[in-house]
């Protein structure tokens, strides 16, 4: 029993550091994430799930965007360290200005920091914080912008500007406003806003932290022990609020661009050459079905027996991946190579015919012409001949691929058509 104990002990341990994961924010933004301490309860959260947040913030009052962009102090967090999210927070109403106004003082500036954030870091990912149209509307503003009259245009306007600013930055975004927009219509005896119907209450800020937990760990806000001063039940509404709109939506907010795997092919008898076609990545992995792997860019692998193989070319970039799959059909030849002396290809560069010249008649010869991808443009056959000419008028300027086959001897070579 004490041995079952103690194995039970040790899985559950290395299960808990092996499923911590730490990550590195800068928190950029103005009272909205000043209030209440909103790194520090994301930070909390985290702790209460055995994660770690190593993080930083610059929040001055009535900060905007273009604010930031040329702060010395914003710019210098920004070259701290080798962040895992910035966060940026727009001035609460500069995102719901009029297309023209944001045009000109919002997007280019969101813009710069997000450029800036990836210039120290091209792995670093802008964390754009969606906030939340004003508890009555902006009632300063109406008569100048009728958008922002009521709470729910106001809160339009500014989730569809986060939106197009995540987007066309490539980065992601933390729905905040969307989940206190969720909490309004759902649980309304839940007061999100503090007295002056604009900055958020403690309930409020727990809200956004449940948001920001989500997008930073990817993992589900109900695992949070950490309810700070509000009740069990309000706690675990939001909780639940952040993943209905966050977690279970979590695409939705990511507009990044995920590496893309991609490889073709030249497969000759059991020797295969692959070419790597992928996006840009940090690290290449290739699995060639028969328990060999390798980690070049452009492999070349020969396999012992014919066969379908299954090989997968695994790629990532600044930690997301993607995997490219293809089975491949496998005839191993036992077969010799012909030399220059048993075989002549000419002329080569060619524009037009291409002449294949044996040393004697062969019972069998077939001839097959594809491009670097591994795509069959042309095949020939003849029997007990000893020259043949290829007509490739019709392939494009280029190289390509010549595999020749006669009786028990093979021959690959690469040809120009010019």
């Amino acid at each position: 029993m004490k041995q079952l104990l103690l194995y039970i002990s040790l899985a559950l341990t290395t299960f808990s550091v092996h499923s911590q994961t730490t990550k590195k924010v800068l928190f950029i933004g103005n009272s909205y994430t000043a209030a209440n301490n909103l790194p520090l309860l994301v930070n909390n959260m985290a702790n209460s799930t055995g994660d770690v947040l190593i993080y930083d913030s610059n929040t001055p009052g009535g900060y905007r965007f273009m604010d930031h962009a040329s702060n010395p102090t914003t710019l210098a967090k920004i070259n701290s360290d080798s962040w895992d999210y910035v966060a940026l927070q727009a001035q609460s109403q500069e995102t719901s200005l009029s297309q023209a106004q944001m045009e000109a003082e919002v997007f280019p500036f969101a813009e710069a920091l997000s450029n800036a954030i990836r210039a120290n870091n091209e792995c670093s990912q802008p964390l754009f914080y969606m906030t939340w149209g004003r508890k009555n509307g902006d009632a300063a503003n109406c008569a100048a912008r009728p958008w922002v009259c009521t709470y729910e245009e106001m809160d339009d306007v500014i989730k569809a500007t986060y939106i197009f600013m995540a987007d066309s930055n490539e980065a992601e975004l933390a729905p905040a406003g969307a989940v206190w927009r969720y909490l309004r219509e759902n649980n309304p005896n839940i007061e999100l806003y503090s007295g002056d119907g604009s900055h958020p209450s403690l309930a409020g800020s727990y809200a956004v932290a449940c948001a920001f937990y989500t997008m930073i760990y990817k993992k589900d806000p109900t695992t949070i022990s950490w309810n700070s001063t509000l009740t069990e039940n309000q706690a675990n509404l939001i909780k639940m609020a952040a993943k209905t709109i966050v977690f279970d939506e979590i695409a939705s907010w990511d507009f990044t661009q995920n590496p893309i795997a991609n490889y073709s092919e030249v497969i000759n008898g059991g020797e295969v050459a692959f070419t790597n076609t992928s996006s840009s990545f940090d690290t290449i992995f290739w699995d060639f079905g028969d328990a060999n792997t390798s980690t070049e860019t452009d492999p070349i692998h020969t396999y012992a027996e014919s066969g379908l193989y299954t090989v997968s070319q695994t790629i990532t970039k600044c930690g997301k991946s993607d995997a490219k799959t293809k089975t491949l059909d496998i005839t191993v030849l036992n077969t010799e190579t012909f030399n220059l002396k048993t075989l002549s290809v000419y002329p080569n560069p060619t524009s037009g015919n291409l002449n294949l010249k044996f040393d004697k008649n062969y019972k069998e010869i077939s001839s097959v012409v594809s491009d670097l991808s591994g795509k069959t443009l042309l095949i020939t056959s003849a029997n007990n001949i000893s020259e043949i000419t290829l007509n490739i008028t019709t392939l494009s300027k280029g190289i390509y691929i010549l595999n020749i086959i006669a009786d028990e001897r093979f021959y690959i070579e690469k040809i120009v058509k010019k």
